[in-house]
């Protein structure tokens, strides 16, 4: 075997032990990182349908974006006149208020006909 020969093996050997080590590199490194950044989009893609909506199709309801769905719960936080959660939490109010009222006024009647029938009984 001549020193050319040895030369061009060694060259062979050197080719395919960096093919074999670009191809660990690719898959160990770069394939993992291009499915990260496609999931990365994937992600961006997603949040960017969800806050715009998506208009209705065949079989399917349209989905409001972020922005007209937070106007909703805004609008259930506020008084309208009837059919607002705050509407509906200022009723419960007042009649909670009432019940306690009318609970008041009778531990007053209660404790009067008790003072009374204390009375009675001293006699």
């Amino acid at each position: 075997m001549s020193v050319q020969e040895i030369t061009m093996l060694l060259n062979m050997v050197g080719v395919g032990s960096g093919a074999v080590i670009l191809t660990i590199i690719s898959i160990k490194i770069i394939i993992p990182l291009f499915k990260r950044i496609f999931e990365l989009f994937n992600t961006w893609e997603s949040f960017i349908r969800d806050w715009a909506g998506e208009p209705g199709g065949p079989g399917r309801d349209r989905v409001p974006g972020v922005m007209e769905r937070l106007n909703e719960i805004d609008g259930a936080l506020k008084n309208n006149g009837g059919s607002s959660i705050k509407d509906a939490v200022d009723r419960i109010e007042i009649r909670v208020n009432e019940i306690d009222d009318r609970l008041n006024a009778g531990d007053k009647k209660f404790d009067e006909i008790f003072e009374e029938i204390k009375r009675i009984k001293k006699q």
